[in-house]
């Protein structure tokens, strides 16, 4: 037998008032809560895995959620996607710890980040051909990542 919410005595089961104060009792549907990833299908994943600089929110959420635990496409995606963003932040913060960072940010770190954005840029395209890229040490290293996850 349930209880009331408000004043803890007891109520029937399906009782939409308490009895004895009167509040009204949360309904019981007796199935579990949906997950929030259940529409999501694995190229929509991919695909928000490679929005530019803010990918890396929904990749920790799909590395972290139970709907893609054995997609390997999936978490191949979201550990590159992690890795690259890795690379940008290196990129876009090394400037001020380099001897020449003037010379540094406004040159090559600027061509490096511009570089970064178009490699997202060019792997968002891909993921939504459902194509899966490759890249030579940030994809060795999702490859790496997802395979000991498995």
């Amino acid at each position: 037998m349930p209880f009331c919410t408000q004043c803890g005595k007891q109520v029937g089961q399906s009782a939409a008032y308490c009895a004895n104060c009167g509040k009204a009792q949360p309904r019981a549907t007796g199935r579990p809560a949906e997950d929030l990833l259940t529409g999501v299908s694995g190229r929509t994943a991919s695909i928000l895995c490679y929005v530019p600089v803010f990918g890396v929110i929904p990749s920790i959420v799909f590395l972290a959620s139970q709907r893609f635990r054995h997609d390997q496409r999936v978490r191949f995606n979201a550990f590159q996607s992690v890795y690259l963003f890795v690379a940008w932040l290196v990129v876009s913060s090394a400037g001020p710890f380099v001897v020449l960072s003037f010379a540094f940010h406004r040159g090559v770190g600027s061509l490096l980040e511009t570089a970064l954005t178009i490699c997202w840029i060019y792997l968002l395209i891909k993921a939504s051909q459902n194509e899966q890229v490759h890249l030579p040490i940030v994809g060795d290293l999702a490859a790496r990542s997802t395979s000991e996850q498995l």
